[in-house]
């Protein structure tokens, strides 16, 4: 099932492939997507535990610099869905440590997000 209008979060944030500690997401703070950005009260990215903790730390330097607001997510409200008994994310040639310190719970701002379970 998807989402009417959903995309995925590497399309929606621009986020590189190649990602780093230092990684931004392509978004220029002039852009539309900057400003649809502004505008929004909710993000939610699914199955966010499959992704490398550097891209959700991309994306919050990004929001930051967008928004101009030096908080978690540029303040924006992020809902991130996932199962970590599924699939955690995949390092190439990745040893177990390497995996286990790209997951999102190895993120700085991990110890800030409010865990909710069904």
């Amino acid at each position: 099932m998807s989402l009417p209008g959903g995309r995925t979060a590497h399309s929606r944030f621009k986020i590189p492939i190649l990602l780093d500690s230092t990684s931004t997401c392509f978004i220029s703070k002039q852009s539309d997507l900057a400003d649809l950005i502004r505008h929004a009260s909710l993000i939610i990215w699914d199955e966010a535990t499959m992704a490398h903790r550097h891209a959700l730390e991309a994306l919050d330097r990004t929001l930051r610099d967008i928004t101009d607001i030096d908080d978690f997510f540029g303040g924006k409200n992020i809902v991130l869905g996932g199962d970590f008994r599924q699939v955690l994310s995949v390092v190439p040639n990745g040893t177990r440590s390497e995996t286990i310190d790209a997951s999102l719970i190895r993120a700085p701002f991990w110890k800030n997000v409010k865990k909710k379970k069904n």
